[in-house]
Protein backbone atom coordinates (compact mmCIF):
# COMPACT_ATOMS: atom_id res chain seq x y z
CA UNK A 1 0.00 0.00 0.00
CA UNK A 2 1.39 3.47 -1.01
CA UNK A 3 1.67 6.69 1.32
CA UNK A 4 -0.93 8.29 -0.77
CA UNK A 5 -3.29 5.06 -0.51
CA UNK A 6 -3.29 4.94 3.02
CA UNK A 7 -3.61 9.34 3.23
CA UNK A 8 -7.07 8.41 1.13
CA UNK A 9 -7.96 5.90 3.28
CA UNK A 10 -7.20 7.49 6.96
CA UNK A 11 -9.34 10.88 5.23
CA UNK A 12 -12.25 8.17 4.25
CA UNK A 13 -12.20 6.77 8.18
CA UNK A 14 -11.82 10.24 9.63
CA UNK A 15 -15.01 11.49 7.71
CA UNK A 16 -17.01 8.41 8.49
CA UNK A 17 -16.03 8.78 12.02
CA UNK A 18 -16.92 12.27 12.45
CA UNK A 19 -20.11 13.40 10.64
CA UNK A 20 -19.45 17.42 10.71
CA UNK A 21 -16.38 17.65 8.52
CA UNK A 22 -15.77 17.67 4.86
CA UNK A 23 -13.31 16.09 2.91
CA UNK A 24 -11.36 19.82 2.44
CA UNK A 25 -11.06 19.62 6.35
CA UNK A 26 -8.90 16.90 6.34
CA UNK A 27 -5.71 18.04 5.22
CA UNK A 28 -2.31 16.15 5.67
CA UNK A 29 -1.25 19.07 8.02
CA UNK A 30 -4.74 19.00 9.99
CA UNK A 31 -4.50 18.25 13.90
CA UNK A 32 -6.98 15.56 14.67
CA UNK A 33 -7.94 17.45 18.06
CA UNK A 34 -7.30 20.79 17.39
CA UNK A 35 -8.18 21.45 14.29
CA UNK A 36 -10.60 18.29 13.08
CA UNK A 37 -12.56 18.51 16.79
CA UNK A 38 -11.77 14.55 17.46
CA UNK A 39 -12.39 13.49 20.66
CA UNK A 40 -10.69 10.26 22.41
CA UNK A 41 -14.16 8.27 20.95
CA UNK A 42 -13.44 9.31 17.22
CA UNK A 43 -9.63 8.25 17.53
CA UNK A 44 -10.53 5.14 19.00
CA UNK A 45 -13.17 4.30 16.42
CA UNK A 46 -10.51 5.68 14.05
CA UNK A 47 -7.79 3.47 14.98
CA UNK A 48 -10.19 0.26 15.30
CA UNK A 49 -10.87 0.85 11.87
CA UNK A 50 -7.74 1.08 10.70
CA UNK A 51 -6.54 -2.07 12.41
CA UNK A 52 -9.54 -4.10 11.08
CA UNK A 53 -8.97 -2.53 7.25
CA UNK A 54 -5.33 -1.56 7.19
CA UNK A 55 -3.09 -3.36 9.51
CA UNK A 56 -3.32 -4.95 12.67
CA UNK A 57 -0.64 -2.52 14.02
CA UNK A 58 0.05 -1.50 17.32
CA UNK A 59 -0.88 2.12 17.56
CA UNK A 60 0.30 3.15 21.13
CA UNK A 61 3.59 4.50 20.12
CA UNK A 62 2.08 7.18 17.56
CA UNK A 63 -0.95 8.17 20.23
CA UNK A 64 1.46 8.82 22.86
CA UNK A 65 3.79 10.89 20.42
CA UNK A 66 0.65 12.28 19.22
CA UNK A 67 -0.57 13.52 22.85
CA UNK A 68 2.14 16.18 22.67
CA UNK A 69 0.70 19.60 21.50
CA UNK A 70 0.03 19.34 17.65
CA UNK A 71 1.38 16.24 16.89
CA UNK A 72 -1.41 14.05 16.33
CA UNK A 73 -1.61 15.20 12.52
CA UNK A 74 -3.33 13.31 9.62
CA UNK A 75 -0.09 13.28 7.87
CA UNK A 76 2.13 11.92 11.16
CA UNK A 77 -0.95 8.89 11.29
CA UNK A 78 -0.24 8.13 7.41
CA UNK A 79 3.82 8.18 8.42
CA UNK A 80 3.42 6.35 10.97
CA UNK A 81 1.53 3.60 9.07
CA UNK A 82 3.14 3.39 6.27
CA UNK A 83 6.54 2.85 8.08
CA UNK A 84 4.84 -0.12 10.07
CA UNK A 85 3.83 -1.39 6.78
CA UNK A 86 6.88 -0.81 5.47
CA UNK A 87 8.70 -2.79 8.42
CA UNK A 88 5.93 -5.58 7.99
CA UNK A 89 6.70 -6.51 4.59
CA UNK A 90 10.69 -6.45 4.85
CA UNK A 91 10.15 -8.66 7.82
CA UNK A 92 8.19 -10.91 5.55
CA UNK A 93 10.77 -10.53 3.08
CA UNK A 94 13.38 -11.87 4.59
CA UNK A 95 11.30 -14.60 6.11
CA UNK A 96 10.60 -15.70 2.45
CA UNK A 97 13.48 -17.06 1.23
CA UNK A 98 14.07 -18.70 3.89
CA UNK A 99 10.71 -20.62 3.94
CA UNK A 100 11.36 -21.22 0.27
CA UNK A 101 14.84 -22.43 0.53
CA UNK A 102 13.70 -24.83 2.93
CA UNK A 103 10.42 -26.00 0.44
CA UNK A 104 13.67 -26.06 -2.52
CA UNK A 105 15.80 -28.31 -0.13
CA UNK A 106 12.73 -30.53 0.90
CA UNK A 107 11.65 -30.98 -3.18
CA UNK A 108 15.54 -32.20 -3.76
CA UNK A 109 15.89 -34.81 -1.07
CA UNK A 110 12.50 -35.88 -2.30
CA UNK A 111 13.42 -35.71 -5.51
CA UNK A 112 16.63 -37.83 -5.08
Amino acid sequence: MHRQEILDHVRNIILATNNGLYPDDVSEFASMTYDLGMDSFHLESMISRLKDEVADIEFTPWYIKASRRGHDTVGSLVDFIDERLSQLTAANTDEAPAHSSNAERQLDVEVA
